[in-house]
Order: structure tokens, then sequence, then C-alpha cells
């Protein structure tokens, strides 16, 4: 594609990074992942460099997380020896992005508001598809219900075979022999002498993209705890007494599984009725400078598995792996603490 034939605030973005004009411009990229596709919103190859872009209204962490991520998904066949520079562009940004854009290497543009009218229809458009995707459980996907649980016991399982996998899953053989395929096809296990995951980042990275735990977020409570673990305490105690279905997740839930992170600044709890949620709202304070409290909606059976652990209720420890891999590079530690507890 040439430059005169991207639109105003391509030309803007491809300016600012002072591209060469013989570069070649490739809008909607597409990184095959075994039978899935992954797309970037822009990528520019230049002599030495692959730019991978993506464009949203506002970048916050999950954009950075999000292009971190698929830059891992690249491999050096594909990047053609060429250095790899990360991108995300936007009408504005969060405060607390700056420090893990630079962490992460990744260049933060402000789209001018004399270009947003070109901006806001692709925006629009990019982020309703992205969430539609990430919400939508199919087959396909490795964080689908049936396929996570092959992977969870591909994960505790010493000598797994798809046969045994299949009789402790309840999943079918024929689909966990497609599982398995897929994901050595991704390069995600490995099939010599046992079945077992070769590339644990790339699997978490994979999952940090189909199923971003913030898809599932309905709200963020400010709270005046001034620690997670008072609020954890408190809020748990109170639900039990009323009998209300709950799950605590992610870091607030992974330290019962052996984690050696406790986030305290941000509480993670999902909570099954919609109805339910008005009683957690008794804990709002606008002006509260305490813990976040973070509620998710979740989109499978979360307790019927869940675990009881000094009277607070949590995910299970696969369930508690698939939501930190959500958080992406934010619950990336504590993810391979839990792959490293979980069978023991």
């Amino acid at each position: 594609m040439r430059n005169e034939e991207l639109g105003p605030v391509y030309q803007f973005i491809l300016e600012e990074l002072k591209i060469p004009l013989d570069s070649e411009i490739e809008r909607e990229y597409s990184i095959r992942i075994g039978e899935r596709e992954l797309h970037i919103d822009l990528v520019i190859k230049s002599k030495n460099t692959l730019t991978l872009i993506e464009i949203a209204s506002r970048i916050n962490e999950d954009i950075i997380y999000r292009i971190y991520a698929l830059s891992h998904l690249i491999n050096k066949k594909m990047a053609g020896g060429k250095t790899l520079q990360l991108v995300c562009a936007g009408k504005s940004m969060k405060y607390s992005t700056n420090e893990l854009a630079d962490r992460l290497g990744v260049t933060m543009i402000l789209i001018p508001p004399k270009l947003y009218n070109y901006l806001s229809p692709t925006v629009a458009i990019t982020e309703e598809n992205s969430r539609l995707k990430r919400l939508t459980g199919t087959q396909s996907r490795i964080t689908s219900e049936k396929a996570w649980r092959v992977i969870c016991s591909l994960m505790s399982d010493k000598s797994p075979s798809i046969l045994a996998i299949s009789k402790k899953t309840g999943v079918s053989y024929g689909w966990v022999n497609t599982i398995i395929h897929e994901l050595k096809n991704s390069g995600i296990i490995t099939t010599d002498y046992i079945l077992r995951i070769k590339d644990l980042d790339k699997l978490l990275n994979v999952v940090s993209w189909e199923r971003a735990l913030d898809g599932l977020l309905v709200e963020t409570i400010n709270t005046n705890f001034h620690t997670g673990t008072q609020c954890v305490t408190e809020v748990a105690m109170n639900l039990n007494r009323l009998g209300i279905d709950y799950a605590f997740t992610a870091h607030s839930s992974a330290i019962s599984y052996g984690s050696s992170i406790m986030r305290e600044d941000t509480v993670y709890i999902y909570l099954p009725n919609p109805s339910d949620r008005a009683f957690i709202r008794t804990y709002s304070e606008k002006e509260a400078g305490g813990c976040r409290l973070k509620v998710y909606v979740p989109d499978r059976n979360i307790m019927k598995s869940s675990k009881v652990f000094n009277s607070i209720r949590v995910v299970d420890i696969c369930q508690n792996i698939l939501d930190l891999a959500g958080l992406g590079m934010d619950g990336r530690i504590a993810a391979k603490d839990l792959v490293g507890n979980i069978g023991r």
C-alpha cells in the first residue's frame, strides 16, 4: 500500500515515526497461530525495522500489553531478521501508562484533535469487534471452557496421554486430539516422548489476547479499605452471611495457591448474579483513596469448581491461571507461580 492511499490518521502516524517513503505498509496485518488469526491495525516494513502499530481512542495498559504480547508471537522468520518497533496511537493516554510503555519499549503517539473525525469511526469499529471476539466463546479458542480443561490437565499431569486427558476432563477423545495438534502446530506444546508445555510465555500471550479479563469487567468501585487483604476479608464475610454467590480471582485468590504476589491496591471478584452488585456498591466511596474493587461477570460456571480457604471463596487454580493470564504482563509472574504449583 502506498502512503498516499492511507487516511489522514495513518499519514500523521507515518510522519511522526519518520517512516521512509519506500516502506511496505499493510493495514489489518494478520498473525496466524494454529487455526486462528490475530490482527494488528498497521504494520510497516522498512529496510531494517518491522513496526507494529495499534490504534485506540485511549491508550491504556491493555492496549500496551496487547501490542507487546502480539510482538512475542512473531517469530524470527516472520520478522525477516528485522528489529521490532512497537507503537500505540490514540487521542489520549492514561497517566500511569508512561512508565509501563517505557519499560516494555512501546512508543506512544497522541493524535491531534483536528484528526478526531477521521479516527473515531475506525476506533469504534475496532474496539467493538475486539470486545465481541473476546466475549464470544468458540470451540477453536484455547480459552474456551473445554480447551482450557485440556490445557490445565497438561499443566498438572506429569505423563499425560490423550486418552488419560479425555477421561480426566470429560472432553471427547477426538476433541482432545484436535486441541493437542493445534497447540503443537502453534509451538506451545511438544509431543516428543511425552505431552508437555514447551513455551509457557507464548501460551500466556495467546490467552491474554483471546480472553482479556477486562472484557468481563462490569464495575470498578473505589473503597476506603487500606489494603486488599482487608477488603477481601470483610467483603467475603458479608457475602457469606447474605448467601450471595461470589468467588475472588486473579491476585486476590492466587496467594491461596502459593503465589508470591498479593496486590494490595486492587481486589478482583466474580459476581454471577447482576442483582448482587447493589450490595457491593455499599462500599463505594467516590473520593476514597483506598483499594479498588473490580467486579467481573463470569463467562463460564466458576462456582461449581470454586474452593474455600479460611471462609473465603476463590476460583479453582485452573481458572485462576486463566484469569491472571488475562491481565497481561500484570498477572504474568503470579500465573507462572501457579503453573509451577498446580498438581502438587
